[in-house]
């Protein structure tokens, strides 16, 4: 009887562990399901942060590329402002490029028509100087076998050569005035006149006489005082009287020497040097005034002698670039004076354009040889 009693006790039993049984996997479920939704509410939470923070990136990003294309904008706007004011600049520069070279083209137009009429009046100059000058058939009437090398450095020249016959005598003379081009050619014109008017009024023209009144001449006509700071101009110049009959030379020089070179028994080319007196026709400075010095040098037939300026020997030139010097000139003279003059002068001509080449000429050059 008591086990039939105790059987509700044991199915009461066996539902409620049955009940609890159930209840714990509720709770269960119910746990995992709350988990489950933490999670998903962890992950949308998680996408929304990172939702929010690349919509704030992307804002962060737009907001940076409108500053960006701002200032973009601001540089645009202010080089097309540069550009524009450049732009302007350069317009007004071409402008005044363009005044500065119609007014250079006219300034340059005015130089060439003054620079035109000048030469031309030189080259007018040059006709006035050529006429006073010897002319080639007048020369050849008084000498049989001679030459003139005579090379201006510019248009005219301030050297000059100066010839007449008088007495039975031939005048020879070679200048070299202060200066070249215009100022020299002025100088040698007075020169010349000079020249023409004290030997005309001579009877029997003495070489030294001659250089002593051409100096007075060049003193008075240039007002010079021999002060400080004056002007020293005048001229340096040889004159060598031929005296044909009596077989001499009378010759005197203010600083232009005179060559002598012959043939003798001893020498194929003995030289003889007559120096000049060393001061010009002038007066330069305070220095005390002598009388110039008269010489004759006995002559012979074959016998050449040579007056010369200094532009040949001062003349620059050859692979060193020196002067080619006296000495040079004086050992051409000895190897070649025994040929005619003619050919003595053609080599003297192509010896110095050999020696200058392109280099410019120095000074006025001239030279006159006589072979007696």
């Amino acid at each position: 009887m008591m086990l039939i009693s105790q059987l509700p006790d044991i199915n009461a039993i066996e539902f409620y562990q049955s009940q609890m049984k159930s209840m714990k996997t509720l709770i269960i479920i119910l746990i995992i399901a709350l988990v489950l939704m933490c999670i998903v509410v962890a992950v949308i939470l998680l996408l929304n942060k990172k939702n929010k923070e690349e919509r704030l990136k992307a804002k962060k990003e737009i907001e940076e590329n409108q500053l960006a294309n701002l200032e973009i904008s601001q540089m645009l706007s202010n080089k097309m402002q540069e550009t524009e004011l450049k732009d302007r600049e350069l317009g007004e520069t071409k402008i005044d490029l363009e005044w500065q070279t119609e007014n250079a083209l006219r300034l340059f137009d005015e130089v060439e028509t003054q620079k035109r009429e000048i030469t031309d009046s030189i080259e007018y100059a040059k006709k006035i100087q050529s006429v006073l000058l010897p002319e080639e058939s007048f020369i050849n009437e008084i000498l049989n076998d001679y030459f003139v090398f005579f090379r201006p450095r510019d248009i005219v020249s301030g050297d000059f050569y100066w010839l007449t016959a008088k007495a039975n005598k031939t005048i020879v003379v070679a200048a070299d005035c202060t200066g070249h081009g215009v100022p020299g050619a002025f100088m040698s014109l007075l020169g010349i006149t000079f020249l023409n008017s004290i030997v005309q009024n001579e009877e029997n023209p003495q070489a030294d006489a001659i250089l002593n009144q051409m100096r007075d001449n060049i003193i008075k006509s240039l007002k010079q005082t021999g002060k400080e700071l004056e002007n020293r101009d005048g001229m340096d110049m040889a004159i060598c009287i031929i005296d044909w009959e009596n077989e001499k030379i009378e010759y005197a020089g203010a600083n232009i020497s005179l060559i002598l070179l012959r043939k003798t028994s001893k020498s194929p080319h003995e030289l003889i040097e007559v120096r000049a007196d060393r001061m010009p026709i002038g007066l330069f400075g305070n220095e005390q005034l002598v009388p110039f010095t008269r010489h004759y040098i006995p002559i012979m037939p074959g016998d050449s002698f040579y007056i010369f300026s200094d532009g040949y020997c001062d003349q620059f030139g050859g692979a060193e670039l020196k002067k080619f010097k006296k000495k040079n000139l004086t050992k051409m003279l000895s190897e070649i004076h025994s040929l005619s003059m003619a050919e003595q002068k053609k080599i003297i001509e192509n010896t110095m354009d050999e020696w200058k080449g392109d280099l410019s000429q120095v000074d006025d050059m001239l030279m006159v040889g006589i072979k007696i």
